[in-house]
């Protein structure tokens, strides 16, 4: 094989990896992602139910359904307590506590776990919480930084779309004031129906690429040595948004299947002791997925980056030196002849 080209990774073997990864990291991502938000959980629930009020497990009657609804959210649990300006104080300290503290800590904790996992260097929980913690300013200050370019993102396109439902809605009223045959009408109702759809859609979908463009930031923050890692996101994923967004799209699928479970159970069991346990296992034992997904990502995304540097660095070394022997593919991407 004289020359070969790198194929990256598809999205179903990408997808299968990261869930391989993660059912291995199953103990210690549940037991972390429990001691990060149970806590949270726990405070805002006391809060804002009367513990008084609260039963271990609802009724089972089916045959009173009344009372079946009633047993899961009576109006009882909401009445107790605190002041309603004690309970939204408590909960607007607790959200920034939540966002500013722990979400960072807890994204770059489970991203340094899982990376090490996918490179075969396995590392303790508590280790990888310190590598968490030594970067936890890089990773809040990008991180708000990611917050301010989406909420840029969608207050433009928002804009767009309004504008654009004024021009459709403008369209309609000049037809209808101009008058002429009921097919022009149509026609050019259509047409602005059509424009204005697509539009739509054309800004989600503008919306998510900025969204995919821009968040790979925290893994080069935590193994790069990057101070602002945007724009090292932004070169990490040139030519895969449409491979990222199916990947996605994927696991959003999975995703919908955990949600009717967490909806049958949160009607089942209700605001009870058992409900609000369950209710919080089960999203302790699916919400670290994602972050695998997106390590694994990074990952591939990454040994694709950093093999393509080396195809341009040879391409430009046959230039000037005549024909060099290209050494074998890095692990993580894929040879086609």
């Amino acid at each position: 094989m004289t020359r070969s080209t790198l194929r990256p990774t598809g999205v179903g073997p990408m997808l299968d990896r990261s869930l391989q990864v993660y059912r291995k990291l199953f103990g210690p991502m549940f037991l972390g992602t429990l001691a990060a938000f149970g806590p949270f959980y726990l405070i805002s629930n006391l809060l804002l139910v009367d513990v008084s009020a609260l039963s271990f497990a609802p009724n089972f009657d089916f045959g009173n359904m009344d009372r079946f609804w009633e047993s899961r959210f009576s109006e009882r649990l909401f009445a107790g307590g605190a002041a309603v300006w004690a309970k939204a104080l408590g909960m607007f300290l607790l959200g920034l506590v939540f966002v500013f503290l722990v979400v960072p800590v807890y994204c770059a904790w489970a991203v340094v776990l899982a990376i090490r996992a996918i490179e075969g260097e396995p590392t303790t929980p508590g280790e990888a919480l310190r590598e968490a913690w030594k970067r936890y300013g890089r990773v809040l200050g990008n991180g708000m930084l990611y917050v301010l370019i989406s909420i840029g993102v969608y207050s433009i396109i928002s804009v767009g779309n309004f504008v654009l439902s004024l021009v459709y809605g403008g369209a309609i009223l000049s037809t209808a004031a101009i008058g002429g045959s009921e097919a022009v009408a149509t026609a050019a109702g259509a047409f602005a129906l059509v424009v204005y759809v697509l539009f739509a859609y054309g800004g989600s979908l503008a919306y998510y690429y900025f969204l995919i463009r821009f968040g790979y930031f925290v893994p080069p923050l935590l193994f790069e040595n990057e101070s602002v890692a945007i724009g090292r996101s932004w070169s990490l994923t040139r030519k895969s948004f449409w491979r990222l967004l199916a990947l996605y799209i994927n696991f959003s699928a999975l995703s919908y299947v955990f949600a009717i479970a967490l909806g049958v159970v949160a009607a089942g069991l209700g605001i009870s002791v058992l409900g609000l346990t369950a209710t919080l296992a089960l999203l302790c034992a699916f919400l670290p997925a994602g972050l695998v997904v997106y390590a694994y990502s990074y990952r591939v995304q990454k040994i694709r980056n950093d093999a393509e540097d080396i195809e341009a660095a040879l391409a430009r070394l046959r230039g000037e030196n005549g024909r060099v022997t290209q050494p074998s593919e890095p692990e993580g991407a894929e040879a086609t002849p």
